[in-house]
């Protein structure tokens, strides 16, 4: 299933053109210009887009389609997630225009170095300086069946209410955030997203993990999903945070190893199978 986590285009649209987003457009395109006619053929496969439209034959090309083929009277020439022109485009291209990522061999593992570092914007019962300048201490690391290194935090925002896992390790299930009482997602919903009930990494399958807190009748927290913070504010409950700018690209590698909505299921709605280890450590 071809899917795009961001928008791509003219970047005087506004378009944040993420190389591989930009690389599954131009395959798209270049599939539909075989088929349609040379106009909407972004000459090249590359996961780039000149700064200037005018000089992007990949953004000719989305504006010709959008003109052509969805008809619009004026072309934004930007292409969004599950848009007009994205899901026309498509349409258009045909099945097997993008072939799917194999599914990843092997269980995971993301390891999780904090340092004993307290980043800033935690809060604690008794005022506490931080040891970090910045909200993301952590150092994400995939290794395994997936691998990469990213930007995150293991603090809540707030240590008076809620708590942080304490260091160990926990099972880790694919899932969707926010979604343990919800309605089944649908493969549709297999894109990146940063608001609402949006794909994550469960910690132990939304069990109870032992958490430290300010708040001592606080010993264990349920629902602990990885998931995407953001610039201003964590906005963690208890969960582990990946750093905003770090988060499409963290959530990628699992949509596209996992591209299987019953994988994302396996457990119950919004729960899906097991696919490592998670492990917090100093």
């Amino acid at each position: 299933m071809a899917q795009i986590g961001g928008s791509v285009g003219s970047y005087e649209s506004g378009a944040k053109n993420n190389k591989a987003d930009v690389k599954t457009v131009q395959t798209l395109l270049t599939n539909v210009a075989k088929k349609h006619g040379s106009a909407f053929d972004p000459k090249g496969i590359d996961g780039l887009i000149s700064r200037t439209a005018s000089r992007s034959s990949t953004v000719t090309a989305i504006t010709n389609f959008q003109v052509q083929k969805v008809r619009m009277s004026r072309a934004d020439q930007r292409i969004d997630v599950n848009g007009k022109t994205w899901k026309t485009l498509v349409s258009l291209a045909g099945p097997g225009a993008v072939k799917p990522s194999k599914p990843v061999a092997g269980q995971i593992t993301l390891t999780v170095s904090h340092g004993g570092k307290i980043p800033t914007k935690t809060k604690f019962k008794v005022a506490t300086k931080p040891t970090f300048s910045g909200m993301y201490e952590s150092t994400f690391t995939l290794s395994g069946g997936l691998t990469g290194t990213f930007k995150g935090s293991i603090w809540p925002d707030d240590m008076t209410v809620k708590g942080r896992v304490i260091d160990g390790r926990y099972p880790l299930h694919i899932g969707f955030h926010k979604g343990g009482g919800a309605a089944k997602q649908k493969a549709t919903d297999l894109v990146v997203k940063t608001q609402g009930i949006r794909a994550g990494l469960l910690v132990n399958a939304r069990n109870g993990v032992p958490v430290q807190s300010d708040n001592a009748n606080k010993k264990t927290s349920y629902g602990i999903n990885v998931h995407n913070g953001f610039n201003s504010a964590r906005f963690s409950d208890g969960c582990p945070t990946i750093q905003p700018s770090d988060w499409s690209r963290f959530i990628k590698l699992f949509l596209n190893a996992f591209p299987n909505i019953a994988d994302w299921h396996t457990i119950g709605n919004n729960t899906g199978k097991k696919i490592g280890t998670f492990v917090i450590q100093k």
